[in-house]
């Protein structure tokens, strides 16, 4: 393999519509020969968007963590995917930022996560799981994303907003859902990949915007309510950015905790022997197995960064203006920090398990990190104590260069009775 033949690989989506292995052994090859590699202009996702730059591709995980951890010179403000989506950026306000405004945002949305909202929010979450299994489980088959991976988060987050209605539950699923897949086959028929994004920021968009002015004049007991009324040294969040966190969360944060419930059941699958050591001891072995999970597949394959100012990283000259990518996938695999890194092994401790599937550390580590592992930890337990004989098909991978996605996961097991 050489550095052009790299090059070229990464920057088109006939490279992303090949196995995933592919992909694993180009990112070997890179960290092992060129660890931070340029690549040109990635396609263009729509008629109308500028994508003439090329990227910094880094690949090792103390590079994607030195990058993480310099946000004075790798900067959020100007977009966090390969591609260019300078006409969305208010939609995603929160992520595409930096210190100190970035900052504010964390500080004011922590508040509300008081111990009491943190347990109710724990309590919520394995109620949805349980309601989610009541249904699924006496059916015997089906679709594990349709059933179980996209509906628990779907109506977690929808318990966040404070909705209810069963309609409007299923609109902001679906949404989430096309907002990560705008490459997916799936949506083609809305229009380009930009018009895929647009379409879905825009409709969560408007909903969560509606929401959160309703929260700010009768708050109730819901998470949107209490990022709503919270403060930070006198500063609150105002209606518009309550808003765009919510339709961010809804979309962001739904897709990625959906995606990674889906590769545990494929993982584990081909893993039964590692499940039943996880079982045997689920409360002393579960959080290991989960941060394993998550390694081995993360749910976001990257996210990007912007230079304002040259850098030397890893032998190479980063010029200010530059796109530097971070890959999590490539850095998850790293031999240099983890013992037989292709292998999953749910016996790695946290210690040796450093997994930068929330990202590299630094000021935009994930802020719903524990959240979703909560959450994965729930649905582990009622699916694999209540679906029996369960067996899990191969899943059907969304095609993207960002999202690690599963877009099906066929699923046979022994009816629960009702």
């Amino acid at each position: 393999m050489t550095a052009e033949t790299v090059d070229s690989n990464l920057s088109t989506l006939r490279f992303w519509a090949q196995p995933r292995q592919v992909h694993m052994d180009t990112f070997k090859w890179l960290r092992e020969n060129h660890p931070v590699s340029w690549s040109g202009p990635p396609e263009a996702l729509d008629p109308n968007l500028d994508n003439a730059r090329g990227f910094w591709s880094v690949t090792k995980h103390a590079h994607i963590r030195e990058v993480s951890r310099h946000t004075e010179v790798f900067s959020s403000a100007d977009g966090v995917f390969i591609d260019d989506f300078p006409q969305l950026e208010s939609m995603l306000s929160f992520i595409v930022s930096d210190p100190p405004r970035h900052t504010s945002f964390r500080n004011i949305i922590s508040v509300a996560f008081t111990p009491k909202h943190v347990r109710k929010v724990e309590e919520d979450t394995r109620r949805t799981v349980r309601e989610v299994l009541d249904h699924a489980a006496p059916l015997g088959e089906g679709d594990l994303c349709e059933l179980i991976a996209k509906e628990v988060p779907g109506r977690v987050f929808a318990t966040f907003f404070g909705i209810t209605d069963r309609d409007q539950i299923q609109y902001v699923m679906d949404a989430a859902e096309q907002m990560g897949a705008w490459s997916d086959p799936e949506y083609a028929h809305i229009g380009s990949p930009l018009q895929v994004f647009a379409d879905a920021s825009q409709k969560l968009g408007v909903l969560a915007l509606d929401l959160a002015k309703q929260r700010q004049k009768n708050p109730t007991d819901d998470l949107m309510s209490w990022v709503s009324q919270a403060q930070y040294e006198g500063q609150k969040m105002t209606v518009e950015e309550v808003g765009v966190f919510f339709a961010l969360l809804a979309g962001a944060a739904n897709d990625t905790t959906r995606h990674s419930f889906a590769h545990l059941l494929a993982l584990f699958q081909q893993h039964p022997d590692q499940l039943a050591y996880v079982m045997a001891d689920f409360d002393a072995r579960a959080d290991d197995a989960i941060n394993e999970v998550l390694r081995f597949d993360p749910p976001l394959m990257h996210f990007r960064r912007t230079a304002v100012a040259d850098y030397e990283l890893g032998g190479e000259t980063i010029r200010a203006g530059d796109k530097v990518v971070l890959w999590y996938l490539s850095g998850n695999r790293d031999a240099e920090v983890f013992r037989d890194a292709d292998s999953f092994d749910v016996t790695r401790t946290a210690k040796e398990n450093p997994h930068q599937a929330f990202g590299g550390g630094g000021a935009h580590y994930c802020l719903g990190s524990h959240l979703g592992k909560q959450m994965l930890k729930a649905e582990m337990w009622e699916v694999y104590t209540r679906m029996k004989d369960l067996r899990v098909g191969e899943r059907d991978i969304m095609l993207s260069n960002f999202m690690n996605g599963v877009m099906k996961l066929p699923g046979t097991w022994t009816p629960e009775k009702r």
